[in-house]
């Protein structure tokens, strides 16, 4: 299995880039030229829900490592 397509890999990318999708909606936010605080605000939902579903598949993919390894042991 390619390291880069692996569960944990992909986990990982998730929460980065809700991450970067935060950053880039605070910098809407506090910029008043914007005109997307409402659309921006709206994301942020988004991208926080995008982190928290990303960190729970990266927790359950370390619980059946650890099972793995437990059976093999």
């Amino acid at each position: 299995m390619n390291v880069s397509n692996s569960p944990s890999a992909m986990a990982v990318s998730g929460i980065n880039q809700g991450f970067e999708r935060l950053a880039e909606n605070t910098q809407n936010i506090i910029d008043p030229h914007s005109g997307r605080q409402l659309e921006s605000l709206v994301d942020n939902t988004l991208a926080e829900k995008q982190v928290q579903a990303s960190a729970k598949a990266l927790k359950t993919y370390d619980e059946m490592i650890g099972s793995l390894i437990d059976v093999i042991a």
